[in-house]
């Protein structure tokens, strides 16, 4: 089965190589790796083209975000026939028989994807993503942080990190939906299969490692003062498209009136209540996300999300 992987680049100068030289010392790679390039400016594709020519370097003339970013390179390699399409953040490294794991899995379990075991790479003892799930009822997706057994088992959530998508069903179930920007359309695809009864797997021995939170991490300085609580911590970017894709994930899939009220209420529930705590802490930048990704993800047919204002300057990966 031909293996192609996509990986996202924007401004990842410092974090894509390494997760290139990381694919490229396996003893069995993908047998084509797409790099899709999202406008950087820190001179990282040119970085890529000179060190890797190998790698299908594809530049965007703007910044599509990750779900199209994906999407480019989706296309690229089911153009091409590809049989199996990994999509890897730029920000891991991979163990080396990840790929023939993945591979191998495959072949004895058809599926709609698999997902791979990831460890937090600062700490290596530390299991990140073992399978997830997705509640029926709030639709919010859970990590499953458990050791991993040996045995490829059934998942009910696949994280966007490392995760391995059959041709056949993506032309089934399409790509990823380019409305959400990043984040919650790895949440909506897996959904979206569910819903067509296709099934998805975790792969225990497939082991990759996540530079956790390294996405945004160096965004458009932050005027508030270092931040002690975890619902003070996230950057305002990251703010804004949560509250807003969460409200997307809920009027797309939603299950009648009742329900969508209730996810409606809840979020707006939890946005005021989020917004109203950072400004008593001063963080109004961050306040000013929470509204703004709710009140936006309200609208509907669905916009363009605003992430220009929180991008001021050059972040680092996708």
């Amino acid at each position: 089965m031909k293996l192609g992987a996509v990986l996202l680049n924007w401004n990842g100068k410092d974090v894509t190589p390494r997760c290139l030289d990381s694919i490229f010392r396996s003893p069995s790679p993908p047998d084509l790796v797409v790099v899709v390039d999202n406008a950087s400016v820190d001179g990282s594709p040119a970085i890529i083209r000179e060190r890797y020519p190998d790698v299908a370097l594809l530049v965007n003339d703007s910044n599509v975000g990750f779900a199209e970013g994906c999407n480019v390179g989706i296309r690229y390699l089911l153009e091409r026939a590809f049989d199996l399409v990994l999509l890897l953040n730029n920000d891991t490294v991979v163990d080396p028989q990840c790929f023939s794991e993945l591979r191998r899995a495959a072949q004895a379990h058809p599926a709609a994807a698999y997902g791979a075991t990831i460890y937090e790479l600062s700490q290596p003892a530390k299991v990140w993503f073992s399978g997830g799930t997705i509640s029926r009822l709030t639709l919010e997706a859970r990590h499953e942080t458990a050791p991993p057994g040996a045995a490829v088992q059934p998942t009910g959530f696949i994280t966007g990190c490392c995760l391995m998508l059959r041709a056949d069903a993506l032309k089934r179930i399409g790509l990823l939906d380019r409305d959400y920007f990043a984040y919650y359309e790895d949440v909506d695809w897996c959904l979206r299969a569910r819903a067509a009864g296709e099934q998805l797997l975790q792969v225990p021995a497939a082991i990759v490692r996540h530079d956790v939170s390294h996405s945004f991490r160096k965004t458009a300085p932050l005027d508030e003062a270092a931040a002690p609580f975890s619902w003070m911590q996230s950057r305002p970017v990251v703010l804004y498209l949560a509250y807003r894709n969460r409200l997307l994930l809920a009027r797309k899939h939603g299950r009648g009136t009742l329900h969508l009220g209730f996810l409606i209420l809840r979020r707006l529930a939890r946005a005021a209540a989020h917004a109203g705590l950072l400004l008593l802490t001063g963080r109004s930048r961050r306040a000013r996300a929470v509204a703004e990704g709710t009140l936006d993800g309200l609208r509907w047919p669905p916009r363009p999300p605003r992430v220009a204002r929180y991008l001021a300057s050059p972040a680092k990966a996708t």
